[in-house]
C-alpha cells in the first residue's frame, strides 16, 4: 500500500470536506455484535481504517481566469447553503440511528416517535431544494436586474401610497369637522322639531328664555282658545233658551250687527276683556311656567297644585268672569261657583273648557310682563275709524282703509312690543266715527 503520509494541501472548502467525510461515516445498529467485531479485526489486520469513507479521494475544483470577483458573494452562498445541507444530512444520521436503535429491543412507542422525527427531518431537507434553486436565480445578472426593477416599482408605489395615506388624512380631518358642525345643527333642528311639536300641542318651556315669537304664538292660542270657550257658552245658552237678540255685550247699543249670528263676537269679546284685563301680578310668575305647560291636560296642573299661581289666577277668574246668573241658568245651581270659592277646581267639562282657555291666557300674560319691553295691551273705542296698521277685521272683510268703516267694538285686544305691533281684532260696525 501506497505511503498516504503525504499531505494535501489544505483548500478553503476542507473544512466542508472535513463534514463531508465525517456524515460518510455511517454506523448501523441493527447488526450483530460478532460481525461487527469481525469487521473491526479485519479493518486491523489490514492496516486500513474501519471508517467508511476514510480514503476518500478529493479532487479540488480549479477556478479558472473567467471567472470574476464578484462571484465570491455567490460563492459565500453556496458555502453556507452545503453547511445547512450537511446539518441537515447529520439530522437525518441522528435520526435514523435512533430509529435502528428503537428496534432492538423492538419497542412501538419508541419506534413510532423516531419516525416522526425522522420525518420531519426528511421533510425539511427536501425544502432545501427550493432554496437552492430561488438562490441560484440570483446568480442570474438578468433575474437580479428585474427583480432591482420590481422593488423600485414597489418603493415608488409605497411613496404614493403613503402620499395619499396623508391626502385621506387631509381629507378625514376636514369631513369630521364638517361631521361635527353637521351633528351640531342636526341637535338644534332636533331641538327645534321638539318646540314645534309641542307648540302644535299647545304646550310651550321657557328653555333659554322668553321671546317675542314665543309670546305671539301664545297670543294665537289664547285667541283660539277663548274663542272656542265663547262657542261653548253659546251652545249652553241656546241649550237653556237664552235669546242672543237680547245680549247686551257690549252695553254700547249704538252699534249694529251685519248679521244676527255676529253676536257671537260680543260674547267673544266680553270673555276677552275679562280674561285679559284687570289680573293681579301675585298670579303671573315665571316659576311656575315650565310646569303648567309640560301637562298635556291643564286640568292635571291643577290637580297636583291647586294653590299655585295658576290655581289662584283660574278662581279669581271664573268668579269674575261667569256672571251668576249665566252659571244658574246653565246647571239649575251655583255648586260650581261655591267649589271654586271654597279652593277647589271642579272636575266637570264646562269647568275643565273654561281652565283650558285660562291656561293659554295666564301663559301670555305671563310672557307679557316678562319681555323686555314688556308687551303693553291696547284696545279700540267704539266709532274709531278702522286703521289696518294697529286693527284686523272679524269677520275678514275689511283689509283696507278706503271703505271707511268704523270699529263697533274690540272683539281681541291687541298688543305693542317696542315697534313690534300685534294687531287688535275689531268688528267693524255703522257708527259715527270718533278719533283713535
Amino acid at each position: 500500500m501506497e505511503p498516504a503520509t503525504e499531505k494535501m494541501k489544505r483548500a478553503p472548502s476542507s473544512l466542508l470536506l472535513r463534514r463531508i467525510t465525517d456524515i460518510c461515516k455511517v454506523r448501523s445498529v441493527g447488526v450483530a455484535p460478532t460481525v461487527r467485531e469481525k469487521l473491526k479485526a479485519d479493518g486491523s489486520a489490514t492496516g486500513e481504517s474501519s471508517e467508511d469513507g476514510a480514503l476518500l479521494k478529493v479532487h479540488p475544483h480549479q477556478v479558472s481566469d473567467h471567472e470574476s470577483v464578484s462571484e465570491c458573494s455567490s460563492v459565500r452562498c453556496e458555502e453556507a447553503f452545503v453547511e445547512r445541507l450537511l446539518d441537515a444530512i447529520s439530522g437525518l444520521k441522528m435520526n435514523y440511528v435512533k430509529l435502528q436503535q428503537a428496534l432492538m429491543p423492538y419497542d412501538p412507542e419508541e419506534i413510532m416517535i423516531a419516525d416522526e422525527c425522522f420525518t420531519s427531518e426528511l421533510q425539511e431537507t427536501a425544502g432545501l431544494k427550493d432554496l437552492y434553486v430561488g438562490m441560484n436565480k440570483w446568480r442570474n445578472p438578468m433575474y437580479h436586474c428585474y427583480m432591482t426593477s420590481r422593488i423600485q416599482e414597489q418603493q415608488k408605489l409605497a411613496v404614493e401610497l403613503q402620499a395619499g395615506m396623508c391626502k385621506r388624512d387631509s381629507e378625514i380631518v376636514c369631513l369630521r369637522a364638517e361631521l361635527d358642525e353637521l351633528e351640531r345643527k342636526n341637535m338644534e333642528l332636533k331641538e327645534k322639531i321638539g318646540q314645534n311639536v309641542l307648540h302644535k300641542e299647545g304646550r310651550f318651556v321657557i328653555g333659554m328664555g322668553v321671546s317675542t315669537d314665543m309670546f305671539m304664538e301664545l297670543y294665537e292660542f289664547s285667541s283660539k282658545s277663548i274663542h272656542d270657550f265663547a262657542k261653548l257658552i253659546i251652545r249652553w245658552m241656546k241649550l237653556s233658551l237664552w235669546n242672543l237678540g237680547d245680549l247686551t255685550f257690549p252695553k254700547d247699543n249704538s252699534v249694529v250687527y251685519e248679521k244676527r249670528s255676529h253676536k257671537k263676537y260680543a260674547v267673544e269679546a266680553y270673555f276677552a276683556c275679562m280674561m285679559l284685563m284687570g289680573e293681579k301680578e301675585d298670579y303671573l310668575s315665571l316659576d311656575n311656567f315650565d310646569y303648567v305647560m309640560s301637562f298635556r291636560d291643564p286640568f292635571d296642573a291643577l290637580v297636583n297644585a291647586p294653590n299655585s299661581c295658576f290655581g289662584r289666577f283660574c278662581r279669581a277668574k271664573y268668579l269674575a268672569t261667569v256672571p251668576t246668573i249665566m252659571e244658574d241658568s246653565f246647571f239649575g245651581n251655583l255648586d260650581h261657583r261655591s267649589f271654586v270659592q271654597n279652593g277647589g277646581h271642579p272636575r266637570t267639562p264646562f269647568y275643565q273648557a273654561f281652565v283650558t282657555m285660562s291656561r293659554y291666557v295666564w301663559a301670555s300674560l305671563t310672557v307679557a310682563r316678562s319681555l323686555n319691553p314688556r308687551a303693553e295691551m291696547f284696545h279700540v273705542k267704539s266709532g274709531t275709524r278702522f286703521r289696518s296698521k294697529h286693527m284686523e277685521c272679524v269677520p275678514a272683510k275689511i283689509t283696507t282703509e278706503e271703505d271707511n268703516a268704523n270699529v263697533g267694538f274690540t272683539v281681541m285686544p291687541g298688543f305693542k312690543i317696542g315697534c313690534t305691533i300685534i294687531r287688535c281684532r275689531v268688528y267693524v260696525s255703522l257708527i259715527n266715527s270718533r278719533s283713535f
